[in-house]
């Protein structure tokens, strides 16, 4: 992503998404988690890790996401590292449910429940970009399908 430049960025993508790529939340491994998990996404290198605690009741108290690769990929297991905490584990396929809903254009849902995931909504615009945002939710998912 050298080549392209900071403002081309700007203009493509939200000014949230670009401070979450700058400055990513729980980017640091947490050393003590109950479930982890990692995708890679072969044809582009894209890589993205989330470690998990879940409290007696499965809800999310501790959580880190690192990723490698795009601008994108980053931004987004920032936001939704940050969306996840404090959130009740299984409830959260439901949600991201309704947020691939949303990405893809395919429902009229309501997407208050989203918040600030709904920024990432700008891929839309760029669908070469979807694969970027659906690879921390197929991490994340993936994490939760070993929880049971």
């Amino acid at each position: 992503m050298s080549d392209i430049s900071e403002e081309y960025l700007s203009n493509i993508y939200k000014d949230v998404i670009m401070d979450h790529f700058r400055n990513p939340r729980n980017s640091v491994e947490i050393e003590e988690y109950d479930h982890a998990r990692q995708e890679i996404n072969p044809f582009c290198g894209d890589k993205v890790e989330f470690r998990v605690k879940l409290s007696s009741n499965r809800v999310i108290t501790n959580v880190s996401a690192t990723a490698e690769g795009c601008t994108v990929i980053k931004a987004a297991s920032s936001m939704l590292s940050v969306y996840v905490q404090d959130k009740d584990v299984d409830r959260l396929p439901f949600q991201m449910d309704i947020f691939e809903k949303f990405l893809k254009n395919e429902e009229d849902t309501d997407y208050s429940e989203l918040s600030t995931l709904a920024d990432l909504g700008i891929v839309r615009q760029h669908p070469v970009r979807l694969k970027c945002v659906l690879l921390p939710v197929r991490a994340l998912l993936n994490l939760i399908e070993g929880t049971h």
